[in-house]
């Protein structure tokens, strides 16, 4: 995935999702990407950079977005494979490939609004929407790419949101620590 179709991936993952997922589902391309590497770490390694010039320091801004990098990682990974399980559970069918590209793209506002979480006490305000408009995000990709029926899509995805709410709010602890770690 080159640069122009990581940010267009971005903007219309952002404020175009419907149409998004849609489009994913009817080209078929949710097992040929390798979404992990052409995806989902290219926006996390280049939200670590674009704290570079928040931080100022560049050794210790070097060393805080190596460990928050690799928390970010752990998330995704726990949140991919945790909702797998979920929703196999559930009698979904081809659950790892889907559920890596519906997390893969739609923890994108979680880790564009770390870059808000320098803010002091509203750190906790941008992190709650982040989280509830990556829970709006996925839920419309469970909807549309495994085509469930409504009350099975609600139990589902009420089990995998308190999963992704609980994963992302213990990575946004440990990014918090991190911060204090680093005397941010």
């Amino acid at each position: 995935m080159g640069i122009k179709e990581l940010f267009s991936s971005i903007l219309t993952i952002l404020f175009r999702y419907r149409k998004f997922w849609r489009e994913l589902k009817a080209d078929g391309r949710t097992e040929e990407l390798d979404l992990q590497r052409e995806y989902a770490v290219p926006v996390i390694a280049l939200v670590q950079l674009m704290k570079f010039p928040l931080i100022g320091v560049p050794r210790t801004a070097m060393f805080f977005a190596i460990a928050n990098f690799l928390v970010d990682v752990a998330a995704l990974y726990l949140v991919t494979g945790g909702a797998a399980a979920l929703l196999a559970r559930s009698g979904a069918k081809n659950t790892q490939a889907k559920v890596l590209t519906i997390f893969c793209y739609s923890m994108t506002p979680v880790w564009l609004f770390e870059l808000f979480y320098f803010t002091g006490s509203w750190s906790w305000l941008f992190a709650a929407f982040a989280l509830s408009y990556t829970l709006v995000i996925s839920r419309n990709g469970l909807s549309v790419l495994f085509a469930l029926d409504e009350a099975l899509c609600a139990a589902a995805m009420r089990n995998v949101a308190l999963f992704l709410v609980l994963v992302n709010g213990a990575a946004f602890l440990v990014i918090k620590a991190l911060m204090r770690l680093f005397n941010f």
